[in-house]
């Protein structure tokens, strides 16, 4: 600790001595430190509202999927189920169509034989089907209950909009396969769980393996949810990873996927946990690693900077999950 302190008051004097020297006058090292204080201050504001500004940027992409879902729900008169934790439900069903999709709201016509203002307020669970030409697809969220209107023909219920709609399947999230049009590059990095996660991108060096469309492809990306994805690597290429790639193995990806507004790339980091690794059936040379996602964070344009966001309750990347719901619509209008 003596040594410690010796060498930290040593640095402080070299600093104090060259600015001095720069500035042509004496630097006091409370001047100097307060300096210090003053830059790292201005640094962490910086980083402060660059990440507010991609919590507004997620809110609003969000949000457009949720108006998209609903008003698609509305046009289709999609039955919607609500089931309430109140104990005056015993676990009862209410459904009926989602009628009205307002700027903060929306409305579900229910029969008349249920209660008008009791559930005012109560949290509720909500799932609904939206119909394709292709297969269906289900969707679930959370809300709460505004008012409980009762018409000539059913009760309207008045419920919050949602920040965020779950896609529902079988598994936990839907899976997707994006376009190749779509998948604009992808690298794979490993990671020493023992250290915290990277928070700047010039220090990782090349990737382990890589993927760029017509150049390289050391690896591919067979499927894509919002709570993980699945990477085939041929064997020859696992032996390029520093460490040994097994199961609960930490991994960092960078995924380049193509905006659905634009034609800008859309460039995710996610922290990934090796969750399988299993041989391609069709080709077993090829090893098929399953991956789950335990935090994430886009990067902005001109930045090397990392700023993380874990996932969600559910394990959800909240951004990704927007992006994968437009892109399983775009396909099924193509299919259509």
């Amino acid at each position: 600790m003596r040594i410690l302190a010796v060498d930290n008051t040593h640095l402080l004097n070299q600093v104090q001595d060259r600015l001095s020297a720069l500035l042509g006058v004496t630097v006091g090292l409370e001047a100097l430190l307060f300096g210090i204080a003053l830059i790292a201050a201005c640094a962490f504001l910086i980083a402060l509202r660059r990440k507010r500004l991609l919590e507004r940027d997620f809110a609003l992409r969000q949000r457009r999927v949720v108006l998209e879902l609903l008003n698609a729900a509305v046009d289709q008169r999609s039955v919607m189920e609500l089931e309430f934790h109140a104990e005056d439900m015993h676990g009862r069903l209410l459904s009926g169509p989602c009628s009205q999709v307002g700027e903060n709201f929306l409305t579900v016509d229910v029969g008349l034989e249920y209660s008008v203002h009791s559930w005012t307020g109560e949290t509720v669970e909500v799932s609904f089907k939206l119909a394709y030409k292709g297969s269906p697809a289900f969707y679930r969220f959370t809300s709460r209950v505004i008012t409980m209107q009762p018409g000539p023909r059913a009760v309207s219920i008045k419920l919050e909009l949602p920040l965020f709609i779950q896609p529902m399947q079988k598994r936990n999230y839907v899976r997707v396969i994006p376009l190749p049009s779509h998948l604009l590059g992808m690298g794979l990095w490993s990671l020493d769980p023992a250290k915290p996660l990277p928070l700047d991108s010039t220090g990782l060096g090349r990737a382990a393996v890589s993927y760029r469309p017509g150049k390289l492809t050391q690896c591919s990306l067979l499927n894509l949810s919002a709570g993980g994805m699945r990477v085939a690597v041929p064997q020859a290429f696992l032996q390029q990873f520093p460490s040994e790639l097994k199961l609960q193995s930490h991994i960092l990806c960078l995924l380049l996927l193509r905006a659905p507004d634009s034609e800008q790339p859309l460039p995710f980091w996610l922290a990934c946990t090796v969750l399988s690794l299993v041989e391609d059936q069709s080709d077993t040379s090829v090893i098929i690693v399953g991956l789950k996602f335990r935090a994430w964070a886009l990067s902005e344009t001109g930045s090397s900077g990392i700023f993380w966001f874990p996932t969600g309750k559910a394990g959800e990347v909240s951004p990704l999950a927007s992006w994968v719901l437009r892109h399983q619509l775009e396909q099924s209008k193509l299919r259509g």
